[in-house]
């Protein structure tokens, strides 16, 4: 006999979906598959249980207000056509508390699901005959959207690929005696022009990165391109200079990154003072500012309260050497701003995650009370997928080197699935990183770091492809 493992576990806040409360007039149904997650804003994750390969953590869709959430388990698969579980789940909700006589005999359990959000443990055998259904109680009468999530019909995360595809960034790309590294996520805009009858709408890709020539990053400045396509770059001129003798970032300015909020444009960089030492037991602390423009081709002002994040003063946190690489969400109306921290006397491949959230975008950012959130990742690449957040690792110990990590609210990350490649520092366009939609999906596209015997760093565009 198949032993059946369910477990309910609490994961902590979660945020409403937007626009659930209100209801049609009328009753339509729903089938949710990976396919169709996007259209309906309903999202689920599955994820392994570490040293458990039979067993899987299942995170459910938010329910929304008003609805109510159950897990059904079934002797057998059920095909679409019939998964319209609602008169099921009516007649268990009514008083005579039974289900309609034979119509429903391949359903052995509906389980209520917490009000409060929970994560779902079950094993291989269940999962591939359970779904997850949302609903509108009986006594709000019919009306508005009802879900069914298939989760046979989501790949299991041992299925799960991504294959990344590597080609030029036109422009941006290999040039003797020039290093460009350390790209920026992409943003876009959008003018719309009138003429007459005619509309023209003029698409720009933005991207930032660290300039010089050398090596490293720590004598440079910020520069920017802008393309059309994602493919053609053209560079257009110096984002950021060095700051005068004596000031936090007089020896370099490197690794930004972007923010939209406010109308305005935020660009976060990392910076180092002089005298400038990278060896030994006098290593240059690092420090994270801002700079403000109302477009974004500039012009930048840099914040008189920079640095708005600065290394521990402690050195036995994880960050007391080094913070760099902000990358930055907006969730629950805040700003956070996920960092990679180094520890004195530590070395890269030690590197771990962390996230210091403000009320604005300016700041002040407040480091989150227990760091880090991520135990590994030398370089920082996080987006929102539905109402969580994904973040791509490259180095760290077993279970976070080359993985996805999904944390549901943003904090608490576990491995969402192995990596066979990572791109090298990679900024990526995360089309919903700023806007609450709770719709983010996979990232599909970036500029990351390539290299080539004979010269220095440079920038490349990569492409994802999410394959079962």
């Amino acid at each position: 006999m198949k032993r059946l493992t369910l477990i309910i576990v609490g994961i902590g806040a979660w945020v409403s979906l937007a626009g659930q409360g209100v209801y049609a007039q009328g009753s339509e149904f729903a089938r949710i598959t990976p396919e169709t997650e996007q259209e309906h804003g309903v999202h689920v994750v599955i994820l392994p249980v570490q040293g458990q390969n039979n067993t899987f953590k299942v995170i459910p869709p938010v329910p929304g207000e008003g609805r109510n959430c159950y897990l059904i388990s079934c002797r057998e698969k059920v095909p679409p056509e019939k998964q319209d579980f609602r008169d099921y789940v009516w007649s268990m909700n009514s008083a005579q508390r039974f289900p309609p006589p034979g119509r429903w005999s391949h359903i052995f359990s509906i389980t209520p699901l917490p009000s409060k959000p929970a994560a779902i443990i079950l094993d291989r055998f269940l999962l591939q005959r359970s779904y997850i259904y949302l609903d509108v109680p009986p006594e709000i009468g019919d009306g508005g959207l009802y879900y069914c999530v298939d989760l046979p019909a989501y790949p299991l995360p041992e299925d799960r690929r991504m294959v990344v595809r590597y080609s030029p960034a036109i422009g941006l790309g290999p040039e003797k005696g020039v290093m460009r590294r350390d790209p920026s996520d992409i943003i876009r805009t959008r003018e719309i022009r009138y003429d007459g009858n005619l509309v023209d709408i003029r698409t720009t890709y933005y991207v930032w990165y660290t300039k010089s020539h050398v090596s490293h990053g720590y004598d440079a400045t910020v520069w920017y391109a802008t393309s059309t396509d994602g493919h053609t770059w053209v560079e257009k001129g110096e984002a950021l200079p060095r700051g005068p003798e004596g000031s936090w970032d007089a020896q370099s300015v490197f690794t930004p990154n972007i923010l939209v909020a406010n109308k305005k444009y935020w660009l976060f960089y990392t910076a180092v003072p002089k005298p400038f030492n990278n060896k030994g037991n006098k290593v240059t602390k690092s420090a994270i500012g801002i700079a403000v423009a109302d477009s974004p081709d500039g012009p930048w002002k840099k914040l008189a309260a920079n640095p708005v994040l600065r290394c521990s003063e402690d050195p036995n946190h994880f960050d007391s050497m080094r913070v760099d690489d902000a990358c930055l969400i907006v969730r629950e109306g805040k700003y956070w701003l996920y960092y990679k921290g180094r520890q004195w006397n530590n070395t890269p491949a030690n590197t771990k995650m962390g996230v210091a959230i403000a009320e604005k975008p300016e700041g002040p950012y407040r480091k989150y009370s227990r760091q880090p959130i991520i135990r590994g990742g030398h370089e920082v690449l996080v987006w929102p997928f539905g109402t969580g957040v994904v973040a791509m690792l490259n180095i760290g110990p077993e279970g976070i080197r080359r993985t996805l990590q999904y944390a549901p609210d943003g904090l608490n990350f576990s491995k969402m699935q192995d990596l066979k490649a990572v791109p090298r520092a990679p900024g990526a366009y995360r089309p919903e990183a700023f806007t609450e939609s709770g719709k983010g999906r996979m990232i599909e596209w970036g500029i990351h770091i390539g290299y080539k015997k004979g010269y220095l760093p440079f920038l490349e565009r990569f492409d994802c492809q999410w394959e079962r």
